[in-house]
């Protein structure tokens, strides 16, 4: 009788273990799972990382990443590293259409770092992630950059979109650099970013190709600064 009656008012299970509750209902994840991935995420410690990128530093202190070319964004925030089970529900979320975990992935929005960024962004733009062939009409980070509209009371403004039919995942390291170059156009005018600061917000961080490229076509149209955030960073593996 009891498990019915929490069917009747909690109608989505836990994506992960099944469990039906309000937060299962309201972002795809119950909290016992939320609780159980904090503790796993808290217990994990990285080597520092770099400062612009976040990548792992090497021993001599340098970042392969951000020695190895030139880089158009000022920082990169992550909001988790990328885990066995965080990469599985992020999977679940972009590739099964699961739009409810938007949500969950948008939980840890109010960490001190990212809602206390002192060089606070003009607007925001995401990094194009639909993939209407998979009948994907949504962004991953939506939610997630809806609530920091919302947050810092700055718009979201149409920002590029991308002209390759060709996807980035599957590709070989050096690949992606090259596909990135020529997949993205801006939507508008590009006489519009003179001056701002710019947050681009995309789903995850593995080479990065796509967000410094798209970096490198505002700060040619005028931005003064451009500044990305991820859901995932490819770290946590």
């Amino acid at each position: 009788m009891l498990s019915q009656i929490i069917r009747f008012f909690y109608s989505h299970p836990c994506t992960a273990c099944g469990r039906l509750d309000s937060f299962s209902n309201r972002i795809g994840i119950c909290i016992h799972c939320i609780r159980s991935r904090r503790k796993i995420q808290n217990s994990k410690t990285f080597p520092p990382g770099c400062s612009v990128c976040s990548s792992h530093l090497e021993e001599d202190g340098n970042c392969e990443y951000c020695n190895s070319r030139f880089v158009f964004f000022s920082a990169l925030f992550s909001l988790r590293s990328r885990m066995s089970w965080e990469r599985q529900i992020f999977q679940t979320c972009k590739f099964r259409n699961e739009k409810i975990l938007q949500n969950y992935f948008a939980l840890d929005f109010r960490k001190e770092k990212f809602i206390k960024i002192e060089d606070k962004p003009d607007c925001i733009v995401f990094l194009p992630s639909e993939d209407r062939e998979r009948g994907r009409f949504f962004h991953p980070a939506r939610h997630l950059g809806e609530r920091l509209s919302r947050k810092w009371k700055v718009p979201i403004l149409p920002g590029v979109k991308k002209v390759s039919k060709d996807k980035q995942s599957g590709k070989m390291f050096q690949e992606r650099f090259f596909h990135a170059k020529k997949a993205f156009v801006f939507s508008k005018s590009d006489r519009i970013w003179k001056g701002f600061h710019i947050l681009i917000i995309d789903d995850i961080f593995t080479t990065g190709a796509s967000l410094n490229e798209v970096s490198k076509m505002y700060i040619a149209a005028g931005a003064r600064k451009v500044s990305c955030m991820v859901l995932l960073n490819k770290e946590g593996d």
